[in-house]
Parts: structure tokens; sequence; C-alpha cells
């Protein structure tokens, strides 16, 4: 792996070894920026005219022309949209001059400035300097240039986040400063959205593919005029815009998973699953019968799959003397993967001891289809008014097929190699989309003192697994205790019950937006005051429908034997379905929001600061009876929420920003249900008793822009959180559950750096986030005493970190650019450090992920003008998922899956999800 990474890493450093400039002669460089806002220019142009000869303006702005004989010379200095320089220069000696070009565009100056801030990375960190709050951008540009694909792992490059995975190793979840995914909220064009989550209230970001996105916003402080619900942050995706010109960007891309091409994809035919359970399908009265359960989604089929298949386009232009502004995106990736993974949940002995009861081995195959439409349109009806028009669309389907052996380490295994081995095939469907459209309006009035925005918002989020089914049989390998030293016989394979289930819930956002803005001077001083409200009504319904079907024995014995699927007889144990379980319910949420918020300048000092309130009524009802506790509930509760964002100017290229501000995070409305549900390790159940968690949080940051693509940003932060939300263990009825619960108060802090630098056509950009945060806990621990007995159980406070919390964040990309070739390249390096990954309710039992670095390549070459070639290869390395608790095992026989554990510890999870290739044409106009 050290001979891959110097191999790759030698590809950025070898130009440094160019030759030196040629004795006798001289040299001509410099500096080409935007006369206005000071911004490089990368791609300038110099041309010596009598010489034929020139250079492009490299990452920093920076030019070099070697070898010059001296003379006098007639220069030209041009770029695209800019008036060119026409001068004349006498070279006797090495020369340095800095140029600054003037546009030469008659569009109105706020257009272009817009534009070019949803396009460049120089100009993201412009919006990053001037912002009221502290953000963190991901421009267009960066995003077409990185190894991702979709909006979740992109966000793993920006300073203090990381990311949860989906079982494919995708990131899915954006895990801001240490603070889970439930502490963050999500939003598009700066609206909240709702999810297609079948739990939580989080959004799934791998559903988003990235070449529809203009920029990427990470909020880590507030102003009153922003939703409350984001104690770690919010992630803000801004689609393209409607350009000032016409725009088109189109790509088509192919590839392969290594996985894939090492072994074949597991395949089931997606139609053959039944959309509709047979309650869905018959009516409540109906008794299913086993002719209602379909055989031929769980016949799986080695195959070949076709390579990847990506692509993507994106259209606009302004229309009627460009009162009207269109832009079209729309983006399909097609793509198939394999993985594997090894998990060995662990079974608490008495005494403190650590028993493995289960070792799962587990190949995955998937295929995930990802469509992403954007619709973004405004109409000018003169300069004070302007009526817009939002609508976004995405898809994720996913066909997952899971073959599991479950080798019990407990008797009647005797040693390696034998055991009671479970045999399990499972298919999954899965369709999750999300539809936004917004209708926005904005307003100037007396000479644009005062300004009405108001936004319309209809929102829907759809999730849909029909058809989850699993056949399970069990077998193994036995020895006959009478005989030792006999070899192993196979047992015979014995069918077992097993559940098809349909689930099916929607999540519906009505939601109006009014903000008023005055501006004026008082006493010299410019300030803004603002007032508004949000009002959101929200309904979620959850539909969940099992069947149990149980083999029937054979003839004359005791069980059935497993042939195949198509030789497999069953019958309904309950052929009227779970519509009375509390899976099946409905929810409502209604949240009024109203704040003010003053924004006022003295001098170098910005002041931005108010007061948000909001108010939150949720009601529930299930399906279950009367009888059962908690079958309807209701909840009320209401929050001040100040905040306060200083920004201090020391010069034009740096800020110093303080900021406070209050937050909330609210349960999701599933986990405040009394829903059962049987996961695959654990019973889940809800909590109807869990409290909104609210937090107070404190920020200082140091900010250098040298230049308009290059920052140095340092800074640290504080939150205490009351009451947060962790899933965790409890016990009822002396029976282990796995819960949503508040388990106490919890402090967050950390510091964050960031350092990008450019030296002509190589860059740097890295981040690195400490975080430290503490919550304690009561823990369950019994031991064994003197005499051999165990203990009662006594119940001693253990203080962690928040789950999914990394003490160390670190991002590195090396980066290389090449004006006069045409090339783009990025070698990353993406470090998470070690985390609680799941709560244990015993002693010392946590499971901890192991710290985990990527490395990504990605790459692009201009071809002839408007084609660009570019590749992408994710997970280099294949670097493996690996999860382990601090306690070693105490079996009396070695625990499968245990090779190269360290000592005193035992793997828990071990995923691997090998590389990913991508190769593509590119179209920019």
């Amino acid at each position: 792996m050290q001979r891959k990474f110097i191999a790759t890493t030698s590809l950025f450093l070898l130009p440094f070894f160019l030759s030196a400039q040629q004795p006798g002669r001289h040299q001509l460089k410099g500096r080409i920026t935007d006369a206005a806002s000071g911004e490089t220019l990368v791609g300038a142009s110099v041309y010596i005219t009598q010489l034929n000869k020139g250079a492009a303006a490299e990452l920093d702005g920076s030019f070099l022309i070697r070898d010059i004989d001296a003379g006098t010379y007639r220069l030209k200095v041009s770029y695209l949209g800019y008036n060119t320089l026409d001068t004349t220069i006498n070279l006797d000696q090495d020369l340095k001059i800095n140029w600054q070009l003037h546009s030469n565009s008659r569009i109105d100056e706020v257009i272009v400035t817009g534009k070019a801030d949803g396009e460049s990375e120089g100009s993201a960190k412009k919006s990053e300097q001037h912002a009221d709050n502290l953000v963190n951008i991901i421009s267009a540009r960066a995003i077409q240039l990185s190894p991702d694909i979709t909006v979740g792992n992109i966000l793993q490059r920006v300073s203090g986040v990381s990311i949860e995975r989906s079982s494919s190793g995708e990131g899915r979840y954006a895990i801001i400063r240490g603070m889970d995914q439930r502490y963050n909220n999500t939003l598009i064009n700066g609206i909240k959205i709702p999810s297609p989550d079948t739990k939580s209230r989080y959004v799934p970001l791998d559903i988003f593919p990235a070449e529809i996105i203009e920029r990427i916003e990470v909020n880590k402080t507030l102003t009153p005029d922003m939703e409350g619900d984001a104690i770690g942050g919010t992630v803000n995706m801004v689609t393209k815009n409607a350009p000032e010109q016409p725009y088109l960007n189109a790509s088509l891309a192919t590839g392969y998973n290594q996985t894939l091409l090492n072994r074949k994809y597991d395949y089931f035919p997606v139609s053959a699953i039944q959309k509709q359970s047979p309650y869905e399908k018959n009516g409540p009265g109906y008794a299913a019968q086993p002719s209602d359960f379909t055989r031929d989604n769980l016949n799986f089929q080695k195959k070949t799959m076709l390579p990847n298949i990506l692509g993507s386009l994106s259209i606009g232009n302004r229309f009627f003397r460009k009162r009207l502004g269109i832009m079209l995106s729309a983006s399909y990736q097609n793509t198939n993967k394999g993985y594997s993974s090894n998990f060995n949940p662990d079974d608490y002995q008495e005494g403190g001891l650590l028993y493995i009861k289960n070792a799962y081995s587990r190949t995955y195959s998937a295929q995930s289809i990802r469509t992403g439409l954007n619709l973004k349109s405004d109409y000018r009806l003169n300069n004070n008014h302007k009526i817009s028009l939002y609508a976004l669309y995405c898809n994720l389907n996913e066909a997952q097929t899971r073959l599991t052996t479950d080798t019990l380490q407990p008797a009647p295994r005797t040693m390696p190699g034998t055991g009671q081995i479970w045999y399990y095939g499972r298919a999954k469907y899965q369709t999750q989309n999300i539809f936004n459209t917004t209708l926005q309006g904005d307003h100037k009035f007396f000479n644009d003192h005062l300004v009405l925005n108001w936004s319309a918002v209809y929102a829907l989020a759809t999730n849909r697994i029909p058809d989850w089914a699993e056949y399970e049989y069990d077998g193994g390998y036995y020895t006959d205790p009478a005989t030792p030293g006999t070899p192993p016989y196979q047992h015979p394979n014995v069918l077992q019950p097993y559940n098809r289930s349909w689930w099916y819930n929607t999540d519906q956002d009505k939601t109006g937006y009014i903000r008023l803005s005055y501006n004026h001077k008082l006493a010299g001083i410019p300030f803004t005051l603002t007032a508004g409200g949000m009002y959101r009504s929200k309904h979620r319904d959850n539909h969940y429908d099992n069947y149990q079907l149980r083999p029937i024995a054979d003839p004359g014995k005791s069980n059935q034997l497993w042939t195949d699927i198509y030789h497999y007889n069953w019958e309904v144990f309950n052929p009227y379905g779970s519509n009375a379980d509390a899976n099946n319910y409905t929810s409502d949420e209604h949240i009024a929001a109203y704040y003010a918020m003053l924004k006022f300048n003295i001098h170098q000092l910005e002041i931005t600061g108010g007061i948000r309130s909001e108010i939150t009524d949720q009601s529930f009802a299930t399906n279950v009876p009367v009888t059962q506790a908690a079958k309807t509930g209701k909840i009320h509760y209401s929050d001040l929420l100040p905040s306060l964002n200083l920004k201090y100017k020391l010069s034009e290229q740096i800020n110093l920003r303080a900021s406070y501000f209050s937050s909330i995070s609210r349960p999701s409305f599933f986990e405040i249900t009394p829903y059962r549900y049987q996961g695959d390790d654990w019973n889940e159940i809800g909590n109807p008793y869990l409290k909104h968690s609210t937090a107070s949080n404190i920020d200082f940051r140091f900010e250098y822009f040298p230049r308009a693509n290059e920052q140095v940003l340092v800074g640290v932060f504080y939150k205490n959180i009351h009451d947060p939300i962790e899933y965790g263990f409890s016990f009822i009825n002396k029976n282990k559950v796995y819960q949503p619960s508040n388990f106490g108060d919890a402090t967050n802090f950390g510091f964050e750096a960031v350092y990008e630098k450019y030296i002509r056509n190589f860059g740097i950009r890295t981040n690195y986030t400490y975080t430290n945060s503490a919550i304690t806990t009561t823990k369950i621990l019994t031991k064994i005493e003197s005499n051999g007995q165990v203990s009662a159980p006594f119940f001693p406070e253990e203080k962690r970190p928040l789950q999914g919390q990394s003490a160390h964040i670190a991002n590195i990309a090396l980066l290389y650019k090449s004006v006069k070739h045409g090339i783009n390249a990025q070698l990353t390096w993406q470090y998470t450090g070690r985390r609680i990954v799941l709560v244990s309710p015993y002693y010392d039992f946590d499971y901890w992920q192991k710290g985990m670095s990527i490395f990504d390549l990605s790459a692009e070459k201009t071809i002839v003008k408007h084609f660009a070639l570019f590749a992408k290869v994710q997970n280099l390395f294949n670097a493996p998922y690996t999860v382990y608790i601090n306690q070693p095992p105490s079996n009396s026989i070695p625990v499968s899956n245990q090779v190269n554990v360290p000592a005193g510890k035992t793997l828990a999870q071990k995923d691997y999800f090998g590389q990913t290739y991508q190769l593509g044409l590119r179209y920019t106009l």
C-alpha cells in the first residue's frame, strides 16, 4: 500500500523537477487578477507578439515566461469577458509585473457576482468571507472535479464533517462537529425538506446526485432567520441557477466496482416483487394464502452485470430581454456494487465477560439507480419585483441481495470448522424519493429601503420497501462426542420460519415563509431590521405489513428439509397481516416560528443578532388496540432561541468572528410512538416519553483570505446539550431492547483549522478538526466474587463521547492544474478517527469504529475545445470499515472472524467495499 501511495503521489511532484532557466536570458512573471474583486483569473493569457510565445495564469493567478532575450516587446493580456490589455515592455533583466483586468460585460454587477458565487471556488471563498455567520462552501467547480458522485460523499471533504455510511459504504448522513445526524438539518435552496427515512427526520444524502448541485453550504452557526433545529449545523444544497447567458454542461461516464471484477453479482429479478401486500391488495378481511407470496424474488442467480452508466445534463438561458431565466438539470446514475461484511455481535455474560454467540459472514450485491431533476426559473417583472419557481425531484431505487452464513459459536461447536450454521438469503428492493417545489417572491419598495420576501412550499418524501423477503435454513458440521477424533459430518439443512414485510411511509410538508426587512442609516450607522415568520404543517403516514411463513413438516418427519426455494412448502401463521401493529400510525406536526433580527455596522464591526421563537405541536395515532398504552399521544413545547454573530474586519482580508446561538433537536415521529420491531440483531421499541434536546453554542474563528481562492481559517467551538437523544439498550421486563432515550446532559467542544494554498500549478487543500464531547450515563455491570459466584447487578456511571463523534477528522487534497495543457488532477486523503457507533447498556462494552483512512483520485483533461475526459477512483486502497469492542472474547473455542485482532479486543464488524472506477467525457459550452 505504501509503494502504491508513493507512486501515485509522485505524479503530482514530477513537474517540480523541470529544467531551470537557461543562462543569459530573462524571465517575465507576475499575477493577473480582476480589477474589481481581486479574484485571480485562472487561465488568463499573457502573449508576446514578436516571439509568438506566452503563458496562462495558474491556480494562484501567476504566470511565468522563461528564456526571453533582452529587448522591447509588445504584450497582450487577455481573458474571456474582460478588456484586453495591450502594452509594451522593455526587458533587460528578470521582470515581475502584476496586471488587473476590467470586465467588459454590460450585465448588471450584482447578477455577475451572484453567478460567480455559484460557480467558481474563489467566489465561494468570498461568500464565506462576507457571510453573517460561520459557513463553509463547496463550489460547483470543486464538486465537478471531486472524486465523488453524491452529495453524501462530497460532504466528507468539509472541515469538521464526517459521514455515516450505508451498508454499501456510500456516505449517507453528515455528522457535523461530532454531532450525530439527528442534530443537523438539510435544506434545498434554503428550504428545509422532509425525509423519506422509515424512522428518522434526517435526510439520506446519498439520494442526491452531485451534478445538479451548484454549491453546498454547511452553516455552523445560526442567525434568527434560520430554523432552530440544528445543534450541529445545516447542510444547504443550492441547485443550479438560471444563467445570464446560454449554458450547457453535459457528461457521460461508465465504470465498474472492483469486487464485481473479482466475483459474480448475486441477482434477483426486481420485476418479480409484489408491490402490494395481501392486505393492501384484498382488504382487511382477507386471509392470506401461501400462493399469495412469490418465490421468484428469492431465486438468486450468479450474473455478470453490465458496466455502470452515469450521465448528466444542465442547460439554461434567459429569454424575453433577460426577464425570464430557466435552468434545467438532470442526472442519471446506474451503478452496481459488491461488498462483504463479517459481523460478530456481543452477548453479555454474567460476570462482566464478553461472549460471542453468532459469527455472521455476509456478501452483498446491490444495484442503485439514482435520478435527479431540477427546474429553477425566475421572472423579473421589473428591477424591483421578481417571482421564482423552484422544483426538485430526486429518486433512489436500490435492489440489494444479502447472502449470510451464521456460525453459532456455542455447542454443538467443538472446534473451528464445526458447529451449527444458519443460512439466509435476503432480497430487498427500496425506493426513496424527495419532491420539493417552491414559489417565491422578492419585492423592493421605497428605493430598496423596504424588502419583502415570501415563499410557499410543498414538499413530499416517500419510501417504499415492498416484499422484503428472506429465507432461512440451518445445518452445519457436527462432531460425535461418543467417538472423539472422527471427522465432522454434515447436519441436514432444516427449514426455519421467516417473514415477508411491506413498508411504506410518506412525509408531507406545507410551509409558508415571510420576511420583511428595512434598511437605512441612524446617526450615520447603516442598519437592517428584519422581522419574519414561518408556519409548517407536516403529516406523516407509516404503513407496515408483516407475515410470518412457517414451513410444513415433510410427511413422516418432524421438520422440512431445504432443497431450493421452489420446493419450500409453508403456511401463513398470521394470515391477516399486522395492521394492528404500532408501526402503523399517522402523525402530525405544526411548527410556528417568529423572529426579529437587527444587523448593523460600527466601523469595522458587523453585528447580527436577535431572537427566534419556535412553537411545536406533535400528535400521533397508532393502530394498536385501545387497551394498549400510548395508542395516541400529543406533545407541546416552545423554545426561545437568541443568537448573536459578531464579525470584526481587521483588514479587507482578515476577519475575527464570535457567535452565540441557542438551538434544538426534535425527536422523530417514529421514535415517540410505541412501536416494536424485530431487527436483524435486537428488538427495537419506541419511547413516547422522549424529550426534545436543547443546546447553547459558542464559536470563535479567525479568517484570512490572502487571495480569492486561498484561505486560512482557525476556530474553536463549545456546545452544552441538554437531554441529547441517543439509541441505546434498556431492559423491559428483563428483556434487552434497543430504543431512543435521553441519557443525560452532554458537552462538546473542539478546534478547527482550514488551509488552502496555491503555488503556480500546484495546490494543497487541507483541514483538521479536533472534537471532544462527553456524556455520563449509567451502565450495567456484574462481577465474579471471590467465591466464584456472580454478583448482583450494580450500575456504575461511565463517561464517554457522544455516539458518532470522532476526536480527529482530517482531509488533505494535493491539487495539480495546468491551464496550458488543460489538466486538473487531485489526490485526496480523508481520515475519520475512532468513534462509538453503538452504545451498549453494559459497562465498557460500546462498539468503537477504528480510525479509517480513505484515498481517492480524480483527474480531468481537455482534449479539444469544449470537450474533456475525466476519471475518478474511489477508495483507492480498499480501506475496510472496522469496529471493535474493547473486551476480549471469553469463549472457550476460538471465535470465528478474529484474524489479526489487537490484544484485549474483539472484532465486531469488518466490511470491505472495493474500489470503484469511472471514466467519462464532459462537454461544457
